[in-house]
């Protein structure tokens, strides 16, 4: 979800099939389509450094300082 609202400009690229506009407020009775490709004006894509993910890795693990703060430890409700 999280990638699809960076990627998305709401005024341009939020489009609805049987789209409306009723008093001032937009809306569709259909589906909803976000445009979230990636556009030529975003940053490139960020690439984990394998060496510093590994390390991470480490610290979050059961010997690890920060055992217990990773979001593994994290309950959805």
């Amino acid at each position: 979800m999280w990638v699809t609202f960076t990627r998305s400009n709401p005024s341009h690229d939020i489009y609805g099939v049987g789209a409306f506009s009723e008093h001032k407020h937009w809306g569709c009775t259909g589906s909803l389509i976000i445009d979230a490709r990636i556009k030529n004006h975003h940053a490139p894509e960020l690439i984990p450094d394998p060496k510093v993910a590994s390390k991470v890795d480490k610290m979050f693990a059961k010997s690890g300082d920060l055992y217990g703060f990773g979001l593994s430890g994290l309950k959805i409700i």
